[in-house]
């Protein structure tokens, strides 16, 4: 299956911990960059909440299964992992998969 319905999208959402917003938004933004690079990586695009600083939203579009795949290998991912542990609140994030309807 090619296009639209093979595509994989995802939120992830983490809040940072008391006084450590600006450096999870330092590893959100290397985390950006790199991810950016990946060849199966379509959206990366990172959101932090008007209301409620420190809590960041990244919605993440790959072009398929074997992308996330990929993408789950990387050093940078590894890194974002290890930077959650030590900046966020409960040492993950949360994330929610999603089947792309439209463009």
């Amino acid at each position: 299956m090619m296009g639209i319905q093979s595509e994989v999208v995802l939120i992830a959402e983490a809040t940072a911990l008391p006084g450590k917003r600006d450096e999870l938004r330092r590893a959100f933004d290397e985390l950006v960059q790199k991810s950016l690079a990946e060849e199966g990586v379509s959206v990366f695009r990172l959101h932090e909440n008007r209301d409620k600083p420190g809590h960041f939203v990244l919605y993440e579009r790959f072009r398929d299964q074997g992308a996330l795949d990929t993408h789950v290998t990387m050093d940078h991912f590894a890194k974002i992992l290890r930077d959650f542990a030590s900046l966020a609140e409960g040492g993950k994030p949360k994330i929610t998969y999603y089947h792309a309807l439209t463009e």
